[in-house]
Parts: C-alpha cells; sequence; structure tokens
C-alpha cells in the first residue's frame, strides 16, 4: 500500500515557505513623497542635499562691526570660512583678502563675493549666513528672568523684550521701567509703564532701536 505522508509533509512546507516570504514582504521600508524618508525602525532623516536656509531677517538687515559670519564655497571647503566683522568693517578671506563687508546684506555679499571669486574658482557659488548678530543689540537689566544683550533682527517693542527675557520677576517695578537711549553724552531717557502697555496703551508702545537698554528696577 503506497504512504501519502510525504506528500502531505511537502505540501505543508510549501505553504509554510509562503507565509514566511508574505511577512518578510510586509517588513521592507516605504518612502514617502516630500524631504524625509521613513525606515523600518520608525526614523525619518532628510534627503541629501535639502539644505537649510538662512532666515529673510537675518540675510535682509546691513551687516556691521562685530558681526560672526559664516562663508561658504560650494565644493571648496578650504575657502569657506567663519568670520567676526572687524572694526574697520573688513574681513580676511582666503584668495580675496581684506574685504570690506560693513553695510551690505548677506545676499549682497554672497553676491559680491561670488563675482570676486570667480576669476579663481570654475563656477563659484557662495553663501552667507549670519551665525551670531553682535552689531545691532538692545539689552534689559534688572529684574527680569534672563537679563542681557539681544539681536535686534526685527522691530521689537519694550513688551516684546521683556517677554524674550523671560518676563518679569515677581518684585520688578511695573511702573518704573527705564529705557535709555544714546551716548553716555546726549542719553535719551523714557519712562515705561508695564502695567498700561499690557492694558493696550498705544504710548506704551515704544520701539526699540540699536543700543537702547532697559532698565527693570
Amino acid at each position: 500500500m503506497v504512504s501519502y505522508l510525504p506528500i502531505r509533509s511537502l505540501a505543508l512546507l510549501v505553504v509554510l515557505g509562503l507565509a514566511a516570504n508574505s511577512g518578510r514582504a510586509q517588513s521592507v521600508p516605504s518612502v514617502e513623497s516630500g524631504n524625509s524618508l521613513s525606515t523600518s525602525d520608525g526614523r525619518s532623516g532628510s534627503v541629501p542635499g535639502a539644505a537649510s536656509q538662512p532666515t529673510a531677517a537675518s540675510s535682509q538687515f546691513a551687516l556691521g562691526v562685530s558681526d560672526v559670519i559664516r562663508v561658504n564655497v560650494w565644493k571648496n571647503p578650504d575657502l569657506s570660512q567663519t568670520v567676526t566683522i572687524g572694526p574697520d568693517g573688513f574681513v580676511s578671506l582666503p584668495l580675496l583678502g581684506d574685504i570690506h563687508v560693513a553695510g551690505e546684506t548677506a545676499n549682497q555679499l554672497a553676491q559680491l563675493l561670488t563675482a570676486r571669486l570667480s576669476t579663481y574658482v570654475v563656477s563659484a557659488q557662495v553663501t552667507v549666513s549670519v551665525v551670531d548678530i553682535k552689531s545691532r543689540q538692545v539689552y534689559v537689566t534688572g529684574q527680569v528672568g534672563r537679563p542681557g544683550g539681544y539681536p535686534l533682527v526685527a522691530p521689537i517693542s519694550v513688551l516684546q523684550l521683556i517677554a524674550q527675557a523671560g518676563g518679569l520677576n515677581t518684585f520688578a517695578n511695573r511702573k518704573g521701567i527705564l529705557i535709555l537711549r544714546g551716548s553716555s553724552g546726549n542719553t535719551q531717557r523714557m519712562n515705561f509703564n508695564y502695567i498700561k502697555a499690557i492694558h493696550g496703551d498705544s504710548k506704551q508702545n515704544i520701539s526699540l532701536q540699536p543700543g537702547d537698554t532697559v532698565i527693570v528696577p
């Protein structure tokens, strides 16, 4: 009599093999549209070449003394530098030497350096980004969460600066805040009432200028 056990065993092995292949197929990583990749462990990563761009605010204001900028020359790391603008408004760059940059925006400077480097580098491409703003700062001292200097990239009011500095401390004199503006020989003093400001008094909506100091007693 013929035994059918081997045949049944073979059929069982085939079914198990198909199930295993189906399980493996479901674990293949999927690629999503856009600027990220979805992997099998749930992490996401940026697509190569999707570089971040400098903010519009920092690329439009005029550079000044003590500002720190990053000059990137595409495919030329030896020519790329992070430099601080000197007291005379100049920076020193490879191949180009001393370049006056104060008064230029980051975008304007990138165009200028691209044109200058084209003499030495084929298809030169330069980008300039602002690393640290020190030429345009406002200061807040006294009874706030984080006293110190803050870069003035976009227009900011006293109320906004106080919020950026962590708000007022418990014992701050909310009605006696003082704003100092100008040089030591010609200092302008302006009073600021925090209570009136938060209740919508338009007279308290003072826009700060570079070098202003807000004193919170």
